[in-house]
């Protein structure tokens, strides 16, 4: 009786699921496509994010190109180009009214190293192409507020005149003139300047046993080019040591890096500069009243020196490299 309890029970049970379950298809209906000119709707509320599009970047204000139609002005030059770059200098105010006499002399070289450095140009006392192109072209040029002279290189008011020095002042057996040198000509108030920082040259003495700093002296020869004491300005110039004597006619000066030997025999003059002989004119490396004198020609060929000689305004101007860069860029 239990078992056939038990398979009714079972029967009953099978009879139940078939009927929730429903027969299994023989086969899973493959999708129909959709016809060719019609397109599926995008799927409600998944909208393709747009893309942010980027703004414009900020550039720098483009550098202003030098107009190489402009010739360029150095120091010692003159006429209208110089007179047109003073007059603009005073627009400006670097340099002070009624100043544009035409003559590129050293008021004018400070203005134009001052009006560079302003402007963020390159410092060298030279009005080229990018220097007058920012000059007279640049709409942002930048000027002196209130326009003020610029300062010269003038004497120190205080200084006493130039007198004998102490022997242990100067270099070695080299003697220190105390009047004009025959055959030259003095320029009372003159001064030599460094190129490099627009300085005046200074050296050491001993005036009445007082420690003084002195100009080193500045003269013309007969045909008007400058002419300065070696010794003089060997003491102006760190470094540089001159030794010698008028006795035997030898002199040995190291300056920038060069060694420089200077015989005075029979047969002239003979310069060798660190080892090699140079060509040096007799007019441009003499002695007078056991001192020796040089032109700055002299300067030029043994030192490969810069010069510039102003004079009207009665100053020389001394470019010094040292023998290293002037080779590397040789």
């Amino acid at each position: 009786m239990d078992f056939l309890k038990t398979l009714l029970a079972y029967m009953t049970l099978l009879a139940t699921l078939g009927v929730q379950e429903g027969p299994a298809p023989e086969t899973i209906p493959t999708p129909t496509p959709l016809p060719s000119h019609i397109t599926a709707s995008p799927v409600p509320n998944q909208t393709e994010t747009p893309t942010a599009t980027p703004g414009p970047s900020a550039s720098a204000a483009p550098a202003l190109t030098p107009n190489t139609h402009y010739a360029k002005i150095v120091f010692g030059d003159s006429g209208n180009n110089v007179k047109k770059l003073q007059s603009r200098l005073i627009e400006l105010g670097y340099l002070p009214k009624g100043s544009a006499d035409g003559q590129y002399g050293y008021k004018t070289y400070n203005a134009v190293k001052a009006f560079q450095k302003a402007n963020h140009l390159s410092v060298d006392g030279v009005a080229g192409p990018a220097t007058l192109t920012n000059l007279y072209e640049n709409p942002n040029v930048v000027a002196v507020v209130e326009p003020t002279a610029v300062p010269t290189a003038t004497p120190t008011p205080s200084l006493p005149p130039l007198a004998t020095p102490d022997p242990a002042a100067v270099s070695a057996n080299i003697t220190v003139p105390t009047s004009v040198p025959t055959a030259l000509t003095a320029l009372e108030g003159a001064y030599i300047i460094s190129g490099a920082d627009g300085s005046t040259l200074y050296r050491e003495s001993m005036v009445d046993g007082v420690p003084a700093l002195v100009r080193p002296g500045l003269w013309l020869n007969a045909d008007g080019a400058p002419v300065v004491s070696l010794a003089q300005l060997s003491d102006c110039q760190p470094g540089w040591t001159l030794m010698g004597s008028s006795a035997d006619g030898l002199y040995t000066l190291r300056a920038c890096g060069y060694v420089v030997s200077l015989q005075f025999g029979a047969a002239g003059l003979t310069v060798v500069v660190d080892g090699e002989p140079v060509v040096v004119a007799a007019e441009d490396a003499f002695l007078q009243e056991d001192t020796l004198y040089v032109t700055d020609a002299f300067l030029r060929t043994v030192l490969k020196a810069q010069t510039v000689f102003d004079a009207d305004e009665k100053s020389l101007v001394l470019f010094l490299q040292d023998k290293s860069i002037a080779g590397a860029q040789d």
